[in-house]
């Protein structure tokens, strides 16, 4: 399971003495702790902490590193833009590999056909195949962003 993994990390990582590696791995420690509380207050079948809730939580983290990276560069900030972008480095080890841009834009491309999405209007059935079939794989404010480049560019 992930979160034997981050636990194991985070020993591995105060062995070496890495303390931007310990503090970022307790601060997720303490964001799926956080989670797995909230889930026992529901009565869902889902309350349960699987490895789909904390890669969203992964997920839900380095957006908000990229967010603060993107502030910090136009704040011209860029020894804090180092460390955010250190910070999402680190957290993105936890998820599986992401898709590159030129890949992503393949994939893309390679959906539209399928689905004959012609249109802006058939953006949501492009994005329910990409999040059906690459759902921990890609970025999704990319992939939207690039699926609307390519159905605006056929409907004109």
């Amino acid at each position: 399971m992930l979160v034997e993994k981050i636990k194991n990390d985070l020993t591995t990582h105060l062995k070496s003495g890495d303390k931007a590696k310990v503090s970022l791995t307790r601060l997720l420690l303490a964001a799926v702790k956080d989670k797995e509380i909230s889930l026992r207050n529901t009565t869902d079948e889902d309350s349960n902490l699987n490895d789909s809730i904390v890669m969203d939580i992964i997920k839900k983290m380095i957006k908000q590193r990229n967010l603060a990276i993107e502030s910090f560069k136009k704040a011209n900030r860029l020894d804090l833009v180092k460390n955010e972008e250190l910070e999402a480095q680190l957290l993105s080890v936890y998820l599986p590999k992401q898709l590159t841009e030129e890949e992503l834009s393949l994939v893309i491309t390679k959906v539209i056909k399928d689905t004959k999405a012609e249109s802006i209007r058939d953006m949501s059935n492009v994005m329910k195949v990409l999040k059906e079939d690459f759902g921990d794989q890609c970025d999704f404010q990319k992939a939207s962003k690039i699926v609307k480049e390519n159905l605006s560019r056929n409907s004109n």
